[in-house]
């Protein structure tokens, strides 16, 4: 008996597997409709750039070619037609110097300058206009200026802890020159005054009064001078070197005020000394040079 109850479930099973079989082999038979999706169109990043225009030259040829408003905007010369695209600046030794991106002559993009020794002075972005992202200004030592965030135009300040060197309130141009080095035609381009003449010494570029040290040096090089300045005279100690170079001559002054001469023509000069001002009045220049 139990024989015949397993045959019968087993005859079952079977007759139930066949089943489901022929069932799935007819629905695969018969053509089964599905609802097409369209995709968005996907646009690869070069057919976007091909877009906008693309403009590079060097900044006279950028001076040339747009006027830039004071808000940013910017619109060609040449047919006073808006202007949607990259604009790349070179120097004259084909070093790239600025990036910009527009959309409509309005900024709209990153924005990027670079000193000229390769490193990143600045940069910005923009979203039609408005200030949305990152503004970063960089000193020539690679060193943090000032860093900000924008939303929509307005500032994010909870973004950093600080803003960089600029809380100082010294300006980009006394922080890159509070150690500079160079010869006398740079020195003429950076700086304006003559300390030792009874004028001050200050800073061409933003006329504030210069503190710093600066190493002067001579056309072939070699070092010539350092001198030390607070508010524009002379404070600390004053080196200068001969031709040959040796240390000929080293003096101390405190606020513009010289407090002594230690070397003198290459020698230790003796506090002591009498220096004879009646026999020749041009003498007592000795005192401040």
């Amino acid at each position: 008996m139990s024989i015949l109850i397993s045959t019968s479930k087993e005859s079952f099973l079977f007759k139930l597997t066949v089943g489901l079989l022929a069932l799935f082999i007819l629905g695969c038979e018969q053509e089964i409709e599905v609802e097409q999706v369209e995709e968005p169109t996907q646009f690869a990043v070069v057919d976007l750039i091909q877009q906008k225009s693309y403009w590079e030259g060097s900044e006279s040829e950028f001076e040339n070619s747009f006027q830039v408003e004071e808000d940013g905007n910017i619109k060609s010369k040449e047919n006073d037609s808006s202007f949607s695209g990259y604009i790349k600046i070179r120097a004259r030794n084909g070093t790239i110097i600025s990036m910009k991106s527009y959309t409509s002559n309005v900024p709209d993009g990153d924005f990027f300058d670079w000193y000229d020794n390769g490193k990143l002075k600045y940069k910005a972005q923009y979203k039609m206009g408005e200030k949305h992202g990152y503004f970063y200004i960089w000193t020539k030592k690679g060193d943090v200026y000032s860093q900000k965030y924008f939303q929509n135009g307005m500032e994010d300040f909870g973004r950093f802890e600080n803003e960089g060197a600029s809380e100082s309130g010294k300006s980009m141009a006394s922080l890159e020159l509070a150690e500079w080095e160079g010869n006398g035609i740079e020195f003429y381009t950076k700086f304006a005054g003559d300390p030792k003449r009874g004028g001050l010494l200050h800073i061409r570029e933003t006329e504030e009064l210069y503190t710093g040290v600066i190493t002067a040096l001579d056309d072939s090089g070699k070092k010539e001078a350092v001198l030390r300045y607070s508010n524009g005279k002379y404070d600390g100690r004053i080196s200068k070197w001969d031709e040959n170079g040796n240390l000929n001559h080293e003096a101390e002054y405190s606020k513009g005020e010289l407090v002594q001469i230690t070397l003198k023509n290459g020698k230790p000069f003796d506090p002591n000394e009498i220096i004879d001002l009646s026999a020749e009045g041009s003498t007592v220049s000795q005192l401040f040079e």
